[in-house]
């Protein structure tokens, strides 16, 4: 967990994700950070994947809508 800063929403993220399973990015970004503009929750999401807390799949028939879910690790850490 070398990147993940743990005063911001990082942790916040994970822990939503290891409680719900999966969310899309809307659902993640109204959940972890209203009041801030999408692109923040995309690239916390992005930041997050990289460390391998989280992973992602698109869903074709949803308008090409992205899911995102905890990976084994990212549960682990929650």
């Amino acid at each position: 967990m070398i990147g993940v800063d743990a005063g911001s929403g990082d942790r916040l993220a994970v822990g939503v994700l290891a409680q719900y399973r999966m969310a899309t990015t809307e659902q993640m970004h109204r959940v972890i950070a209203p009041g801030v503009r999408i692109e923040q929750t995309r690239r916390r999401l992005a930041r997050l994947r990289e460390e391998g807390l989280v992973d992602r799949i698109t869903l074709p028939q949803a308008g090409r809508t992205r899911v995102w879910f905890p990976t084994a690790y990212g549960v682990q850490l929650a």
